[in-house]
């Protein structure tokens, strides 16, 4: 009894472990159910989760991105804006850069060429001084060449042509069978000549400038006076004026090439002028000798446009004459036409108009039975009629 009771005792505890136990695997299954529930719905969040915070994300940068490419556009507009006058000012400042380095270029390139005028220039100034201290020191070739230097310098300014208004160095055989060789010979109209000559020793002046007193100065200038006096002379004694082959004025040239010096030797002697006059020899310096070679060129240019205005006239006045002429021909050809035209006709009326012409005799003789294989043209058969 007591071990049925047990048994029952046992049974009936297993019976209720049993419902206990499947109870409890009733509601742990129901929690694990539950549960797995909850993490397939908390593995389902986490996914949305996910996806949202990507798609977040990608929002985010897109919004990122367009603000950007926004602000940089305005900041880039903005920052031109701001720029635009900078861009202005450095093109400008470019342009003036440029521009100064072109024109210093341009200068240095013109200043290089200046310098190597100058220089040319300082060179050709200290041959010249050169030239111009031997020549007034009397070296007489030298004083001869730089005379004929300075008055070839005349002639050039002058407008004269060599050739034409004026010679070199011409030949000519003198009255006593002497060889005359004067520097320059200038042409006028009329077929007259005046005689140039440029050879003169200046070196009396040169000591005059040397000096270093007064007195020497004054003694020196004195004798280069005496100087100009004696050459003075020498030309009047050549008498240019009775040359042969040619017709020359009744004075001589007398070619000064220094300034300085024609000044000074009148301050000497003032009526050195008037008596070389009297000579016939007229002294000039190269300023008076370039207005009498101006006024030279004047008269060739006027005697060039009178020469033009009659060869002008005579083409006119031959030209009106051979007008005339034709105009006479061509009245008698006219005349002749009217003749011919009133012979045409009188000679027409007695072919084939008025009683008894041709035509009509020769259509009288065919009716008669004049054998002929030829007709007379119909026009004038019907004047005939």
């Amino acid at each position: 009894m007591e071990l049925t009771w047990v048994l029952a005792v046992i049974a009936m505890l297993g019976f209720g472990f049993a419902a206990f136990f499947a109870k409890l695997w009733i509601s742990a299954k129901s929690s694990i159910t539950e549960l797995q529930l909850r993490i397939e719905a908390q593995s389902d969040l986490e996914q949305k989760t996910a996806l949202m915070k990507a798609e977040f994300e990608a929002l985010s940068q897109k919004l990122i991105n367009e603000r950007s490419k926004e602000l940089t556009s305005q900041h880039s507009d903005s920052l031109s804006q701001l720029l635009k006058p900078l861009t202005i000012e450095l093109d400008a400042f470019k342009k003036r850069v440029n521009e100064v380095y072109e024109n210093e270029t341009r200068d240095r390139v013109s200043l290089k060429q200046e310098i190597v005028s100058l220089k040319a220039l300082n060179q050709k100034m200290s041959e010249d001084a050169i030239n111009l201290t031997r020549a007034l020191k009397g070296e007489n070739k030298t004083a001869g060449n730089w005379g004929e230097l300075i008055l070839d310098q005349v002639l050039t300014a002058s407008g004269l042509r060599e050739g034409h208004e004026f010679t070199r160095q011409q030949s000519f055989i003198g009255e006593e069978g002497n060889r005359l060789q004067p520097d320059v010979v200038i042409s006028l109209p009329d077929d007259k000549c005046l005689i140039v000559d440029a050879k003169l020793s200046l070196k009396d002046y040169e000591r005059a400038m040397s000096a270093s007193d007064d007195t020497g100065r004054i003694d020196a200038l004195k004798a280069h006076a005496n100087s100009l006096k004696t050459h003075v002379r020498s030309l009047s004694g050549k008498n240019y004026a009775n040359l042969p082959g040619i017709t020359t004025v009744d004075f001589v040239i007398m070619f000064v090439p220094v300034e300085p010096a024609f000044s000074a030797a009148f301050e000497t002697q003032p009526q050195l002028f008037t008596d070389a006059l009297a000579q016939g020899v007229v002294i000039a310096s190269p300023s008076t000798f370039l207005a009498l070679l101006r006024t030279v060129e004047h008269v060739w240019r006027i005697e060039h446009q009178n020469q033009n205005t009659r060869q002008i006239a005579d083409l006119g006045g031959k030209l009106y004459d051979q007008f005339v002429l034709f105009a006479e021909s061509f009245q008698d050809v006219g005349e002749k036409i009217r003749r011919s035209q009133e012979a045409f006709e009188k000679a027409g009326q007695r072919l084939s108009i008025g009683r008894g012409n041709l035509v009509g005799r020769a259509q009288k003789l065919k009716k008669l039975g004049v054998s002929s294989t030829k007709s007379i043209p119909t026009t004038l058969q019907d004047l005939d009629d």
